[in-house]
Parts: structure tokens; C-alpha cells; sequence
């Protein structure tokens, strides 16, 4: 063996003892607790606890899947998580995408303040707002309800978005624009015309984070809602956990059922994450 090939050898172990099984090691730790999620949800209750652990479904059953979408009114909690997120996501990134359009391009009094304001605001934790919120809803009426929750997520998800999209919009010309209003173009259809189309990537992905922050999202649900018909998935999931026993099964095929949408929204949209999360680190 030469010295070229002893030195190209040397950098490969080098690479593969640094870089690949560190990797692979952090791949394992990451999808083994989903794995055992998925096989313990297909797996009849009174074996998930046997001795010797199966780590495979023998045999395969979805009895789990049924229990808890017939008999635990997960198929309620599900469509209550779908309004709400969907409503909340849609709203916030629509006024996201005006803001930050305003923070970008536009000069006024107290904008640094106002862009301030805005960063600040995400160094706070939500049980901050909780008890205001909650005061606040009371008095409208809304408490224990789908809008105080819709609300709720809107308000919180906007501040990030906003500044997101803004370093989006930045990064586009405003000769584009002038030349669309040249041409005959309002300033209103510059932006839905030319700026929209060219920040799509980062729309996706402001919409992304606001859409999995709301859909995961367990204590403002918790303290606002009272009503199991208005319960969403987290409150629904927590319910599988008594005081003295856990429903494993069940609780596995819940994780499972709320894991699915993300899922598929990211298997989706991941090609405009992508482009969007490395064009947003561009600011004109």
C-alpha cells in the first residue's frame, strides 16, 4: 500500500469515527422513540408490559386505533385540533405577511421600537400571558371555547412570523415592484404579484412553524378549555394518563394519530422549507 493510499485510508476511518457513526448514533436516539411508539400502538395492551420485550407487533393489531377513536371521542379531539390550528395558522400568516411587508419596506416613527417590541416579545414564556388572557377571555365570554384558543395561537405565532417574513421580503428588490407599478400595477397587486410569489418559500415555512407551535400546543388548551367536546389532541392524549395506571396502547395510538398530520404536511412542504430557511438567511 503506498503513503497516497495509507493517508486516503486514514481520512476515511478519520471521517467514519467522526462523522458517520455519531450520526448514525444520533439518527438511532432520534427515530428509535418514534419506532417504539408505532410498535407498541400496534400491539394488544395485555402484552406491551410482557417479559421478554417484543420489539416487533406479534401479532399486529389496530384494536388501539379503534378504542380510542369509537370509545375516547378521539375523532372530536382531532377535528377540534384541525379548526383550531388551521384557523390560527391561516390567520397568522396572513397578517405576517402584511406586517413584515410594512417592517421591510416601509420608513415611520418607532420602527426600531416597534421591531424591538417584536423580538422582546419572544423572550417571554406563554404562562406569562396565561392569567391576562384568561381575564381577558372571561370577560368577553369566549372562555371555553374553539375562538379563545384560535385567538390565542394567532396573537402568539404572529411576532415571529412577522420578523421571518420580513427578512424574506428584504431580500427582494423594490425596483421589482416599481417596475410592476410602471407597468400599470397598484402597489397592492405588486405585492400579491411580484412579492408573494418570490417569499412563497418563507410564507411555507412561517406557516409551518405556526401550524406544529399550535398543534402541539398543551397549557393555554388546558387552562382554557373546560369542555371535553371542545378538547384538542394534547388534552386528549393527557387524558389516557390516570392517577394510577396508563393506558399504553391507547396512549401510543394517540401519539401516533397526532404525529401523522405533521407528517405529511412536512413530507409535503419540505422542498419550500428548505429553500425558504437558506433564503431567509439572506437580508437585503
Amino acid at each position: 500500500m503506498t503513503y497516497g493510499q495509507k493517508k486516503r485510508l486514514k481520512k476515511r476511518l478519520l471521517r467514519i469515527l467522526t462523522v458517520n457513526i455519531p450520526l448514525i448514533l444520533l439518527f438511532v436516539v432520534i427515530v428509535f422513540p418514534v419506532y417504539w411508539t408505532v410498535v407498541t400502538s400496534l400491539k394488544d395492551e395485555s402484552t406491551i408490559l410482557d417479559i421478554p420485550i417484543k420489539y416487533f407487533p406479534s401479532p399486529v393489531t389496530f384494536s388501539n386505533y379503534k378504542y380510542i377513536w369509537e370509545n375516547m371521542g378521539f375523532d372530536h379531539y382531532f377535528f377540534n385540533s384541525v379548526l383550531v390550528t388551521g384557523v390560527s395558522t391561516i390567520a397568522s400568516t396572513v397578517i405576517s405577511v402584511f406586517g413584515g411587508y410594512a417592517i421591510s419596506r416601509y420608513r415611520f416613527k418607532g420602527k426600531g421600537l416597534s421591531y424591538g417590541v417584536l423580538l422582546v416579545s419572544q423572550m417571554f414564556p406563554g404562562v406569562v400571558l396565561m392569567i391576562p388572557l384568561f381575564v381577558i377571555f372571561k370577560n368577553l365570554g369566549i372562555v371555553n371555547s374553539p375562538y379563545s384558543l384560535m385567538i390565542t395561537y394567532t396573537t402568539v405565532r404572529i411576532p415571529f412570523c412577522m420578523i421571518m417574513i420580513s427578512g424574506f421580503v428584504s431580500g427582494v428588490s423594490p425596483a421589482l415592484e416599481e417596475a410592476a407599478q410602471i407597468d400599470g400595477c397598484t402597489i397592492m397587486q405588486s405585492v400579491f404579484r411580484i412579492v408573494v410569489p418570490t417569499i412563497a418559500p418563507g410564507i411555507v415555512a412561517a406557516g409551518a412553524f405556526s401550524f406544529v407551535s399550535s398543534w402541539n400546543e398543551y397549557v393555554y388548551a388546558f387552562t382554557f378549555l373546560s369542555s371535553e367536546k371542545y378538547f384538542t389532541l394534547p388534552i386528549g392524549l393527557k387524558l389516557m394518563q390516570g392517577e394510577f395506571t396508563v393506558a399504553y396502547g391507547s396512549l401510543a395510538a394517540g401519539c401516533v394519530m397526532a404525529l401523522v398530520p405533521v407528517l405529511i404536511l412536512f413530507a409535503y412542504i419540505q422542498k419550500y422549507l428548505v429553500s425558504g430557511l437558506s433564503s431567509g438567511a439572506v437580508k437585503g
